[in-house]
């Protein structure tokens, strides 16, 4: 397959956590089917430019940059398109919603020194409902964090059996 198309695949899936959007609710908000952007994200079959485009509108990022390889997109992409779609009720309420937790790891928790050292899944969960408000389960960060281990180093925990603990990767 063509390497564009996983490059705009990863792109999409950064920009997409930039936002902390599930999958369903960026289809939803893009305007297209979730089974179209699960493929545009896995990058194993051709993309319609009309998808990439319904993308670039909602996210105002450019087709330039959505296939450009180790695009970034800006680190305060949510807050923008919060305040670009304040007067858009039925898109402001998904984006204010409790965003997804690879966003919470990557745009929030990793931008503080808390992971710097290890701490246990129960730390994590009070940390970001005490500094953001925000609800997450133990169960569904445990699935996140193992998906994320570019980021994040999962060891057994010292003392105790059947844990692990988490922190940044140096």
């Amino acid at each position: 397959m063509d390497g564009s198309i996983k490059i705009i695949g990863e792109n999409v899936t950064e920009i997409r956590d930039a936002i902390g959007l599930s999958q369903k609710d960026f289809a939803l908000l893009t305007g297209i089917s979730r089974a179209t952007l699960v493929n545009i994200e896995s990058g194993n079959k051709p993309i319609k430019v009309t998808s990439l485009d319904k993308i670039a509108v909602f996210t105002t990022i450019g087709l330039d940059k959505l296939s450009k390889p180790g695009f970034k997109p800006p680190a305060n992409l949510r807050e923008k398109l919060l305040q670009r779609y304040k007067n858009s009720p039925e898109i402001y309420v998904t984006l204010s919603d409790t965003p997804s937790i690879p966003y919470i790891i990557k745009y929030r928790v990793l931008k503080t020194d808390f992971l710097n050292t290890p701490k246990e899944r129960g730390n994590i969960v009070k940390f970001v409902d005490n500094n953001y408000g925000w609800k997450i389960t133990g169960n569904s960060l445990t699935n996140a964090l193992k998906r994320m281990l570019d980021l994040i180093k999962i060891e057994p925990h010292p003392t105790k059996g059947r844990t692990n603990v988490y922190s940044r990767k140096k």
